[in-house]
């Protein structure tokens, strides 16, 4: 179980939104680089990246396109608007794993031959709905159906996040986790982490091999100097 610190970018800057609306954004005083060095001080081994204007429409920012290559000790993975191959194709070349939404929910085939091992289904939940396109839109295919064309394609690696707590520190969605995760797939959990023991949980099911986190540590909720951090970060919890 690895603790992934999560950096969302609207507009170049770090922010944090509550059930992921735009309107109940919190910005951060923190440079994104400056954090992650911090961050990788701290023993960080891979950070989630979401283009939040990208993932609402807008053109994308182009200020974290050098990461992979200005902090080559970390395992970066990119989400928001990677909605065609083009942009995904696009994503891997600059030495990122990309975070699928939309296309790997709506258009399963779309991936077909992309490499399996770099490509993580963004799976957002509302209750047992699927949501997509920067979740505003409940999908219209079931659930299972999305989840049968992924594996049988090679897709089983999946970043999961319970809408309802993301932003709110009430700790983490899981059900939805686990839920993916009988399905066979290798589960990134996201959403509501408020503490260290909060992976203690995520860690005892069978599937769940990360957990994400932006919020907690940003506002100090999981401090960088706690002597469990380390561990945390480098995924020996």
């Amino acid at each position: 179980m690895q603790l992934i610190p999560s950096l969302d970018l609207m507009q170049g800057r770090l922010v944090r939104l509550r059930h992921g609306d735009p309107q109940q954004a919190t910005f951060y005083d923190l440079d994104p680089e400056d954090w992650i060095v911090s961050l990788a001080e701290a023993g960080a081994q891979r950070i989630h990246l979401v283009d939040l204007d990208g993932a609402f429409g807008r053109p994308r920012q182009g200020r974290f396109t050098a990461f992979p290559s200005r902090f080559p000790e970390i395992h970066f993975q990119l989400g928001g608007g990677l909605r065609d191959r083009v942009a995904i194709e696009e994503a891997l070349d600059l030495g990122f794993d990309a975070v699928v939404g939309t296309l790997a929910v709506e258009q399963p085939l779309a991936l077909k031959g992309l490499p399996g091992r770099r490509i993580i289904a963004a799976l957002d939940l509302r209750g047992d709905r699927i949501v997509t396109r920067g979740w505003q839109s409940p999908s219209a295919c079931a659930s299972a159906d999305v989840f049968e064309a992924l594996l049988t394609l090679g897709f089983n690696r999946a970043l999961v996040t319970d809408v309802s707590r993301d932003g709110t520190l009430e700790g983490p969605g899981i059900e939805a986790a686990a839920w993916v995760a009988q399905e066979g797939f290798h589960v990134q959990a996201s959403g509501g982490l408020k503490d260290l023991a909060d992976l203690v949980p995520l860690a005892k099911v069978p599937g769940i091999v990360g957990a994400i986190s932006g919020k907690a540590l940003m506002e100090g909720f999981i401090p960088l100097d706690d002597p469990q951090i380390r561990a945390a970060l480098e995924g020996s919890v």
